[in-house]
């Protein structure tokens, strides 16, 4: 399928990297993502790489990157620099090239990450320091479905979780292919993942336009026929849906899809917890997926006042199945610790 199918009406300079910050946005930022995972193995790669649009360096980019195997064994490595161009973003050691506008990507890393994995933090009763490994991948990520740009199938787009966002973002699901080697133990890697890009201001506390934001529940998959789905979804306080989003893969296009059941965070498991979606496309078609947690990345904890109010980020893998098909692909979630340990205020759909 050429570019021109997948880019979902955008110019090829969306892909570019950004390089400067607009003058007098001090918020203003980007990211490029990636979540991929092999099949055979079962190892999921999560990397990020962010603008410092706070600091006064924009042109650097805040590298982070994690690998979970589903024996529980997790590396991770945070990193700045600034190997940036117009068609690579990259910090010191993690780089992604774009070789083909909404078609091709490249991932590469080459440094050394930390084992954080639970038994050894805690049982060998040596500094986290300690276990230091070597790791590369080179990845080639070429895009199996039309960009999703998030907002296209909404009435008034973002809304009210623009600000969430981070301005202007889309994603695409991918089929990857190439190269790991964690502490001298090499792998071929290939199956399927997603991968996002967001230029603009993000604020994720309370604005005149926009509630502070209180959870969400974003998910993709990639089928072997090519069939997939996506979707993103936001509470109200009340547990109500304040925004969401969805669609389907069908023949190789994006449908939108109403999100009539999502997942959302009722523990704090790291692997075994059973999903289940539910999509239902414009036409009525309906599209059921359930699917169990691998491997969980436990990220940063959104601030708050009190600590019910704060805000756990699991970002996890699943393997996923829908009408025959299995995969394994991407869930990030957040939720209020309130919501999660009483269920008071968790939303229900």
């Amino acid at each position: 399928m050429h570019n021109a199918d997948l880019s979902s009406g955008l110019s090829p300079e969306h892909e570019r990297v950004a390089l400067e910050q607009p003058d007098g946005q001090r918020t203003f930022g980007e990211n490029q993502a990636f979540w991929v995972h092999d099949e055979a193995t079962g190892i999921h790669i999560n990397g990020h790489l962010n603008t410092c649009e706070d600091i006064g360096v924009f042109a650097q980019r805040v590298a982070k990157l994690s690998i979970i195997f589903p024996d529980g064994r997790t590396y991770i490595v945070r990193e700045t620099g600034a190997r940036s161009d117009a068609w690579t973003v990259a910090s010191s050691n993690l780089s992604c090239e774009c070789i083909e506008p909404f078609a091709r990507w490249r991932c590469a890393f080459n440094g050394v990450m930390q084992d954080i994995t639970i038994q050894r933090r805690y049982l060998s009763g040596q500094p986290l320091d300690t276990f230091r490994t070597p790791v590369s991948f080179e990845l080639d990520a070429r895009m199996a479905a039309p960009a999703w740009i998030n907002g296209s199938f909404t009435e008034g787009g973002l809304g009210p979780v623009k600000a969430f966002m981070g301005g202007e973002r889309y994603e695409q699901l991918c089929r990857v292919s190439g190269r790991l080697s964690v502490g001298g133990q090499k792998f071929d890697f290939s199956g399927a993942g997603n991968r996002t890009h967001r230029v603009g201001r993000r604020d994720l506390s309370a604005t005149p336009d926009a509630p502070r934001m209180l959870g969400h529940v974003w998910a993709a998959g990639l089928f072997p026929s090519g069939a997939g789905f996506g979707f993103q979804t936001y509470p109200r306080p009340d547990g109500s849906i304040l925004w969401s989003e969805g669609y389907v893969v069908r023949g190789g296009a994006l449908a939108a899809a109403e999100v009539l059941r999502a997942p959302w965070l009722r523990n704090y498991w790291t692997r075994g917890e059973i999903l289940e979606i539910v999509l239902r496309a414009t036409d009525g078609e309906v599209f059921e997926i359930t699917g169990e947690t691998v491997g969980t990345f436990i990220g940063e904890m959104l601030p708050a006042p009190s600590a019910g109010d704060q805000i756990p980020l699991f970002q996890s893998y699943a393997r996923y199945t829908m009408r025959g098909e299995t995969a394994l692909n991407m869930i990030e979630r957040s939720l209020r610790r309130s919501c999660i340990e009483s269920g008071e205020g968790r939303p229900t759909t």
